[in-house]
């Protein structure tokens, strides 16, 4: 089965990577890392972007009576979590079209002197022009923090994302640009921000490192497997092949992969982004925003679809071996007013992403293609 993303390795060669004891430490793959922001800012490397995240909230609330971070109501729940965490309060801003286009100057004037800080979330590799926003945010002293978990190579008007707030998160799971089998780092580009690195970053065994990847590798081959047994054996295979723990941080394996992954990422990234324009040339109008200002780095390609024609695309997909889903956040983070999030909800209950990754075939994208060749986006007007 096709996955939606697909991990850039082979299990073989992260067993040949293990078994040449290669001498890269957590530092090596900082200094590669690094590189792609053009060495500025302080980088710490994580064990998720979650880990990320709550550090720098807890580095943020020793230096303010501050408890609110304002975010997307289209979210990952990892990111309310780590706020709610942190002890932090969530505020949520709704998109101004259904298709993930923001309006920052309205954002910025929900922007209150209670609020520590706010997320900027780059969803499914397409960066979102914010910078409108900085001077709103630093007139009220609230620090702006980039989510890049999707988002690594992607740019804003000529520079990385991730490099435009004040500090960014990323994610190196499974089904983010580079797969490290879990991680994540957290880049600090204002100097008034310090964080702890050596009370914040850890390295894990190098065979506790290659346990977590063998685990993955078995999850990743159950879940893309047909399931031909019953609704019990279903349930105890995906107990059995529940996704491993996150680990506490990237140690010495983990980082000669991520060194390796780096070195190749430009050319696998090349072959998404082409994956990507051939499905937008024929899918364009079902298509999330891209701003003229921004350049993707496309890990999925997300539409909006209606609900019949979604069906039929999925049925189509399947037949191939081909994975269509809503596989983002159906629902948006809690908010009290939904009418206040129509376009959040919009997104949630009408998006699918369409795989675009560097394992699939010309013959698959003609095929994704044609499924929704025909498709219409949802008639919002049906919706109350």
């Amino acid at each position: 089965m096709v996955d939606l993303v697909e991990e850039s390795w082979r299990p073989e060669e992260i067993e040949e990577i293990y078994e040449r004891q290669l001498a890269v430490t957590p530092d090596d793959f900082r200094d590669a890392l690094h590189q792609r922001f053009e060495r500025r800012g302080q980088l710490v490397l994580t064990g998720s972007a979650r880990h990320a995240l709550g550090s720098l909230l807890d580095t943020l609330m020793k230096r303010s009576r501050k408890r609110r971070v304002l975010i997307s109501s289209f979210n990952c729940r990892v990111v309310s979590n780590a706020v709610e965490s942190a002890g932090l309060e969530v505020a949520t801003y709704d998109f101004s079209s259904s298709n993930g286009r923001i309006e920052w100057d309205s954002v910025a004037r929900m922007l209150t002197d209670d609020h520590l800080a706010l997320i900027v979330s780059h969803f499914f590799g397409v960066p979102t022009d914010f910078r409108s926003i900085l001077s709103a945010a630093r007139a009220k002293n609230v620090v702006v923090i980039e989510d890049c978990a999707h988002s690594l190579g992607g740019a804003i008007c000529g520079t990385n994302a991730g490099q435009v707030g004040d500090a960014a998160v990323f994610s190196f799971n499974y089904d983010k640009p580079i797969s490290l089998a879990g991680g994540g780092a957290l880049l600090i580009n204002e100097p008034s921000i310090k964080v702890d690195r050596a009370a914040v970053e850890a390295m894990p065994a190098r065979n506790v490192e290659l346990r977590q990847f063998r685990k993955l590798v078995s999850t990743l081959r159950y879940r893309r497997k047909p399931k031909d047994n019953g609704p019990l054996m279903s349930r105890i295979g995906s107990r059995i092949h529940s996704l491993p723990d996150l680990p506490v941080g990237i140690g010495a394996l983990r980082a000669a992969v991520g060194v390796w992954q780096l070195g190749r990422y430009d050319a696998i990234r090349a072959v998404r982004d082409k994956n990507a324009k051939i499905l937008n040339d024929s899918l364009g109008h079902l298509s999330w925003y891209v701003g003229e200002s921004v350049l993707p780095a496309y890990l999925k390609l997300r539409i909006l679809v209606d609900s019949a024609d979604a069906l039929s695309g999925i049925r189509q997909c399947r037949e191939h071996r081909i994975i269509a889903a809503n596989s983002n956040w159906p629902k948006i983070v809690d908010s009290n007013d939904n009418k206040a999030h129509l376009h959040a909800i919009r997104a949630a209950t009408y998006g699918l992403e369409l795989p675009i990754h560097q394992n699939l075939m010309p013959g698959d994208i003609a095929r994704i293609a044609s499924a929704f060749s025909s498709a219409d986006t949802p008639a919002w007007s049906a919706m109350v």
